[in-house]
């Protein structure tokens, strides 16, 4: 049955000629390739000092190459490759068992945002490992398994923090990794002002993380929840939301701006860049699913600053 809508109508008021435009560049990311004119100066400094083989391509190209893959394989990254140089834009190609090399060894880092002031929502969400059909997994597979996905994420901007991979029934839980991260974030300078998150963060742990580091919380509280005799943290807000019932706690904590750094970001890398990986072996599976986070909100990052 269709669900009911509560509140107010939600009123769009985007400037869709600006945001159109962000969606047209994006595309010309793509194909960006003014980090061309420092190629040799890039392979000069990777291999400064470097023992072994000296590297022949850029981690420009790799890194490019990686976002190439969200929806070309590795041959097919190979043939664009090698056109662009066939046309002048580029001074080398690599084949495809190299680009598979460097690509799952590339260890991507998301950009941390220039003002120290910000919030944090968290959100957990599964994708499929392997993109085999139903018969191959029933044929060659006790089960299919699953990767579960963490964002760490500023549900006022939609910037991406961080993203946790791990396999299914191997990951810690959520309110464990949102913790992790927060520190993370304080250690490098950021004032955290509100944490969101859904009622799998309703942990009396992280709310007492975040009122020792006096952080707001907008955490919603599991139905099951019942009082401690310790007066804590977690026993106030449950006291809070009994008294005033979801809606209108929900309204006091402008508890769905959470959706803009959880669901929005997983519904658009799902939907631009696909919820299964191609990898067969787990460790690179892992490495591809946070990349297409990274590759997600580097394009994304790319579009504004245009």
């Amino acid at each position: 049955m269709k669900r009911m809508r509560w509140g107010k109508r939600f009123k769009d008021n985007r400037n869709w000629v600006k945001y159109n435009e962000e969606l047209v560049v994006r595309g010309e990311f793509l194909l960006d390739l003014e980090w061309v004119m420092s190629w040799d100066s890039e392979l000069e400094e990777m291999n400064r000092e470097k023992v072994g083989a000296k590297y022949q391509y850029p981690e420009s190209l790799i890194k490019l190459q990686a976002v190439w893959y969200q929806w070309i394989d590795y041959r097919g990254i190979e043939g664009i490759t090698r056109k662009l140089v066939e046309i002048a834009k580029l001074p080398a190609f690599n084949d495809y068992t190299t680009i598979n090399r460097r690509v799952n060894r590339l260890d991507v880092e998301f950009e941390f945002p220039k003002d120290k002031n910000i919030c944090v929502s968290s959100d957990r969400s599964g994708m499929k490992f392997e993109n085999s059909g139903e018969y191959r997994a029933r044929m060659y597979e006790k089960r299919r398994k699953f990767l579960a996905v963490t964002i760490i994420a500023n549900p006022l901007t939609g910037e991406l923090f961080e993203c946790d991979v791990s396999l299914e029934g191997t990951q810690l839980s959520e309110p464990e990794i949102a913790e992790w991260n927060m520190k993370i974030l304080m250690h490098r300078g950021y004032h955290i002002h509100k944490f969101f998150g859904d009622g799998s963060f309703d942990a009396h742990d992280l709310f007492s993380f975040c009122e020792e580091n006096k952080i707001e919380t907008a955490i919603k509280i599991r139905k099951t929840a019942v009082f401690t005799e310790y007066n804590t943290k977690r026993d106030r807000e449950l006291e809070e939301y009994k008294k005033l019932g979801y809606k209108k706690w929900a309204k006091k904590k402008q508890y769905g701006k959470r959706w803009c750094g959880t669901e929005t970001i997983f519904s658009a890398v799902k939907r631009k860049c696909g919820e299964e990986t191609r990898s067969h072996i787990i460790k690179n599976a892992l490495n591809e699913a946070r990349r297409k986070f990274w590759a997600y909100d580097w394009m994304k990052s790319y579009s504004k600053q245009a």
